[in-house]
This record gives structure tokens, C-alpha cells and sequence, in this order.
């Protein structure tokens, strides 16, 4: 779980720096989750705390669906019609000038016109 905002700007979490800028919320969720596969594979972390941290890291997309990732197998599954199908997630560019989460099929930025990376 990330800690309190750090004075710079930046969160500390599993030994690395995240910036306080608006990221990806799929991409960040699977980096938390490479991090706790990592620390129930050492044994720092019992499987039923694994288990709910990892159900914690669910994301809700723009459209209100949730999505998850798989405790076992890493794969996102979205919840619909009361049943979890395993799916690809609506990937955003977030421009590195602004913070602002563009669509996929963006070159540009919408907010501020900058040219997304990649």
C-alpha cells in the first residue's frame, strides 16, 4: 500500500519512487502485484494477506467496470453480469507534461497538445 505523500512529490513504495503525477492505474497495479507475488515467494507475506491485498489492487475504469487481477495467474478479469471474464484493459497514455490519462488512439495530448510517448 502507498504511504503518505512524501514532501518531495513522491511516494516511496517496495524500495522504488513513485511520482505523485497521474499514472496509469492498471500499470501501477501490476507493479504492486509483481511486488507481492515477490514477498509471498520469500515468505514475508502469509497467502490469505496475499490474497486480499492482491483482491485491494482491483481498478475501476471510466465506465464504472471493475477490473482485477487474477491472485494466481496475474491475468486482468472484468467483472460483468455478475461474473469475472478474463479481458485486456482500456490502456491509457498518460502525457509525461501534464498528468492527463489520453486515450490509446491519441498521438497527442488533449489537454495540453504535448506529443505522447509510447
Amino acid at each position: 500500500m502507498l504511504r503518505a505523500l512524501e514532501p518531495n512529490g513522491f511516494y516511496a513504495f517496495a524500495g522504488c519512487i513513485l511520482s505523485c503525477v497521474a499514472v496509469d492505474p492498471f500499470a501501477e497495479a501490476e507493479i504492486r502485484y509483481k511486488f507481492l507475488v515477490e514477498e509471498r515467494r520469500t515468505g514475508n507475506l502469509q497467502p490469505r494477506s496475499y490474497r486480499v491485498a492482491v483482491r485491494d489492487l482491483a481498478v475501476l475504469d471510466s465506465e464504472g467496470r471493475r477490473w482485477m487481477l487474477g491472485p494466481e495467474d496475474g491475468i486482468w478479469y472484468r467483472r460483468e453480469n455478475e461474473r469475472w471474464l478474463q479481458a485486456d484493459p482500456p490502456r491509457r497514455l498518460v502525457c509525461a507534461s501534464c498528468g492527463h490519462h489520453n486515450l490509446g488512439r491519441h498521438s497527442f495530448c488533449v489537454e495540453c497538445g504535448q506529443r505522447l510517448n509510447r
